[in-house]
């Protein structure tokens, strides 16, 4: 029971560093868009998006084989076998080196043959495009490379370095983008590699933290080849989890810039920006999450992993809830004061996304205890196969002429028809799981608080308020109904109690209480 508590507060202290990081790297990267947008122009923008989605495609490697890490370090560390750590290191610092070989090599054939041939691009924008692209390739190289020892800082639950670093990325990048008032060249290039250096920099900000502070951060020659299988076969099948996240972002980008041209890109780039911010919500919470439910299933701690599991997807949901239902009422307002500007495509494919994000968001804690167990193929195969299935659609939907935003509505029927079938494969892999449990305490009253605050806020949203006084009447009206019909009854007995905890827990580190 101690160490549970020390656990909590442990997961209590690293969500909120990772909030306020949140926070101010929201904020910075959507000013960010505005200023960029600005500077590069719609067409620029919608250029530098579909090009450098060609290699972004290949960032679920990085993500994948990150998870994969963190995954073999925290479970690691729950079965205090440090001596093993090292092993792990090094085996999957020569897996990322030669799979860096095997992206370049793609990246300068078939990807640069399909950038230069087949997407849209104006004919006076070709030479900067392949400057971006290339701009890509490096960028993604210096990104993968730095994931042992970022794997390695989170599995470790040190979420003030991660904090501080991701923090200083941001910064730079908003950096990058005032560069680009400044400098006389073409604004398209500068920017590109302006991202490239940063890249750099983060990557080396990782490997020096990881050398000097955690011992298994040197390398050393593995030629264990079960280890080295074992990494693989985990990574391979999240891998192909992963493609599937691709295929309904970058692929389905690729395709409106076949069907429907850069300007389009231009409004599917600002939609996937709420993607990003809301997924950063959902993400510092699951980081802080992650390593304790991975230890959690190793020790066997199944109560305590059924708690952090119920617990989780509320605060995830509701938290997402909050601020998603302003936004995809008064988008227009949102994208006026945001960018100064809101055309019909970016308004409805914003709103599309949102309600998207609202549901992929219920997934993360399910794939960490299958992760933690270890089921991936089992896992993958099954829900992967459905979310796949998002790219021929969309193909065949915008041959037979409908429009660019139908493929959101693929992606939003994908991604509910795939939730269930994750369920399943819980069940089926984690038997502490009940289905009755789940429904009754968790998506029931979702439904029932979705719907309500959704009347609540359409309601005022159809008032005759000036917009501007509007939104942020909205924004508060969502917070307090979400958050009262939550308290009613969208949490048990033990869960308010952890809340009040967590608030007591929180006013002792900013000083409010004494």
């Amino acid at each position: 029971m101690q160490k549970n508590n020390s656990n909590s507060s442990r997961i209590a202290k690293n969500s909120i560093l990772l909030y306020i990081r949140m926070v101010v790297v929201m904020i910075i990267n959507l000013y960010t868009v505005r200023i960029v947008l600005k500077a590069l122009g719609a067409v620029d923008y919608g250029i530098n998006d579909v090009v450098a989605g060609v290699i972004t495609m290949l960032i679920s490697l990085s993500s994948v084989l990150s998870t994969a890490t963190q995954r073999y370090y925290s479970s690691t560390i729950g079965d205090n076998k440090i001596s093993r750590l090292q092993d792990i290191f090094s085996t999957s610092i020569n897996i990322y080196f030669i799979l860096s070989l095997v992206v370049i090599i793609f990246g300068e054939t078939i990807g640069l043959w399909f950038v230069n041939h087949y997407l849209v691009i104006p004919d006076n924008r070709i030479n900067a495009a392949n400057w971006i692209y290339q701009f890509s390739i490096f960028s993604f190289i210096f990104t993968f490379l730095q994931v042992p020892y970022s794997a390695a800082v989170i599995a470790r639950e040190d979420m003030g370095i991660f904090t501080v670093i991701s923090t200083a990325e941001c910064l730079l990048k908003f950096s990058a983008a005032l560069l680009l008032f400044v400098i006389p060249k073409d604004r398209l290039i500068v920017y590109g590699a302006s991202l490239l250096l940063t890249s750099f920099l983060i990557m080396i900000s990782y490997v020096l933290i990881g050398y000097f502070k955690y011992e298994e951060c040197r390398y050393k020659i593995q030629t264990e080849r079960k280890l080295f299988r074992d990494l693989i076969s985990f990574s391979g099948w999240s891998l192909f989890g992963s493609l599937a996240g691709v295929g309904m972002s970058q692929i389905t980008t690729i395709l409106i810039n076949l069907f429907f041209g850069p300007l389009f890109n231009a409004a599917r780039a600002i939609s996937f920006q709420f993607n990003f911010a809301l997924s950063s919500l959902t993400a510092s919470f699951l980081m802080a999450l992650r390593p304790q439910m991975i230890k959690s299933y190793a020790e066997e701690s199944y109560l305590y992993l059924n708690k952090i599991f119920n617990l989780s997807n509320k605060v995830i949901y509701y938290g997402l809830l909050i601020v998603s239902l302003p936004l995809i009422f008064e988008m227009n307002t949102v994208l006026m004061f945001w960018l100064t500007k809101a055309d019909p495509e970016t308004v409805v494919f914003s709103r599309l996304i949102l309600i998207y994000t609202l549901i992929m968001s219920l997934n993360n804690p399910i794939s960490i205890i299958i992760q933690a167990i270890g089921r991936v193929k089992e896992y993958h195969i099954p829900v992967e196969t459905i979310t796949l299935l998002c790219v021929p659609v969309t193909y065949i939907l915008f041959k037979l002429g409908f429009p660019a935003y139908s493929t959101y509505i693929v992606m939003i029927l994908a991604a509910i028809f795939s939730h269930f079938i994750r369920l399943i494969c819980l069940k089926k892999f984690y038997k502490a799981f009940e289905y009755s449990q789940y429904i009754k305490s968790f998506i029931i009253p979702a439904l029932i608080i979705t719907l309500l605050s959704s009347l609540l806020i359409f309601i005022i949203s159809k008032s005759s308020i000036t917009s501007f006084v509007r939104l942020p009447v909205i924004f508060c009206v969502s917070a307090l109904s979400v958050g009262s019909l939550v308290l009613m009854f969208g949490l048990s007995k033990s869960e308010k109690e952890d809340i009040i905890k967590f608030s007591i827990y929180f006013k002792k580190k900013i000083g409010l209480s004494s």
